[in-house]
């Protein structure tokens, strides 16, 4: 296998414009890096498109079985040696394992409706952390599907990756406008529940439709009057006078702990 050694090797250069936006949306891959990464995209789905290599940063056993599992299963595998893998990669210590994977588009049509479910409605989410912070969330608490709504963060953004520890792959994702999102609720039974700091009714003291769509709004400014009226409950979380309010991720964390908890019980 050849060694690469130059940073202007095409699979470096595909490699480091997959960190733009526009080098996702024009090549329908995104950039994966670290071990644990990688192996949870692998195990929820991701279809891979070649794994980058940098045998002198491999620190441990783990990383070299991650390169021989991606060799048993066809995945084409690159070796870089240690100063063209660093300068290729946007992290501070690199593990020396890097990959592309396969960017997945669905629609509102592609989410899956069972007759109890969960999905999760976020309104103009920009911050990656926060977002990625919210697919993981997701995943532990077993939604069925993300939708979001207007000018959200691009869930294929490095930091939303990393933030969300690979469970953008876990779990269904789609955008839409608050109107196709509104018509689809009403074509499905789905209940619309929305976060609001001036709603009446506690999130544990109200009951949660069987296909309910927990509605997030903003960091900046929550969920806006005109979506407000469009939700068939409005709930907010208890807390004390101290803060104004709570980070989006640690809301959506919680509303999903309460539907779960209600669900289980």
């Amino acid at each position: 296998m050849t060694l690469i050694r130059s940073p202007h090797n095409q699979h470096v250069k595909l490699y480091r414009s997959l960190l733009q936006k526009k080098g996702r949306q024009e090549s329908g891959l995104c950039p994966l890096e670290g071990v644990r990464l990688i192996e949870a995209a692998l195990d929820n789905g991701a279809r891979l498109s070649s794994l980058y290599v940098s045998d002198e940063l491999i620190a441990d056993e783990r990383g070299r079985a991650l390169v021989e599992r991606a060799a048993r299963e066809g995945l084409p595998v690159l070796q870089l040696s240690a100063d063209v893998f660093v300068g290729m990669t946007d992290t501070q210590h690199p593990q020396g394992l890097a990959a592309t994977a396969h960017i997945e588009t669905r629609t509102l049509a592609d989410m899956a409706l069972p007759t109890t479910a969960t999905y999760l409605w976020l309104h103009e989410l920009r911050d990656p952390g926060n977002l990625g912070t919210i697919f993981r969330s997701a995943a532990a608490f077993h939604v069925d599907g993300i939708i979001l709504l207007g000018h959200c963060a691009d869930i294929y953004n490095p930091k939303v990756i990393r933030a969300s520890s690979g469970a953008i792959f876990a779990v269904s994702a789609a955008a839409a406008s608050w109107d196709e999102a509104r018509r689809w609720a009403e074509d499905n039974d789905v209940g619309i529940v929305a976060a609001a700091l001036s709603a009446p009714a506690l999130c544990h003291d109200v009951s949660y439709p069987a296909r309910a769509a927990l509605l997030i709004g903003s960091e900046a400014h929550g969920v806006p009057d005109e979506v407000l009226t469009g939700a068939q409950l409005q709930v907010r979380i208890p807390m004390s006078d101290r803060v104004e309010s709570l980070n989006a991720g640690v809301a959506a964390g919680i509303l999903l702990y309460e539907v779960w908890r209600q669900r289980a019980s």
